[in-house]
């Protein structure tokens, strides 16, 4: 499990070749093997975390296609879209990257903390990030 968070986490941040469409096949199956974890909770107190803007300006460079997009089907706006919900690609990738370094330094000493953590966090934010950004990946191609 954990090799695959640090696949998808470096995809995120330097984009390794990928096409948008490749990237949104690591996020399914992150997301798949995510679920199949025991819900839990994690124990640790002070959770380490990256700063968001710092994540995010490294995502923007790996991944500059990406834009705001409409979540019921996928395709990127125009200036003039007005959908009724407006998706945000780079926030979604920025928070799915905070919550992977997150687990990922959690690894670092104890990697069921860690577990806990990609589970809790997919089931409470992330998870809705992925579904969302992955149409709009799909559509990318």
């Amino acid at each position: 499990m954990l090799p695959l968070v640090r696949r998808v986490h470096a995809a995120l941040l330097d984009r390794e070749g990928l096409a948008p469409g490749a990237l949104a096949d690591l996020l399914s199956e992150l997301r798949r093997e995510v679920q199949a974890l025991p819900f839990g909770v994690p124990d640790a107190d002070a959770l380490p975390r990256e700063a968001y803007h710092e994540l995010r300006a490294r995502i923007v460079v790996a991944w500059p296609e990406l834009g705001f997009y409409d979540p019921a089907t996928g395709r990127a706006l125009g200036h003039c879209d007005l959908p009724d919900e407006i998706g945000d690609a780079l926030d979604d990738l920025t928070d799915l990257a905070l919550d992977l370094s997150t687990a990922l330094a959690l690894a670092d000493t104890d990697e069921d903390e860690a577990l806990a953590w990609l589970r809790f966090s997919h089931d409470t934010h992330w998870g809705d990030h992925v579904q969302d950004v992955t149409r709009h990946l799909r559509w990318l191609g």
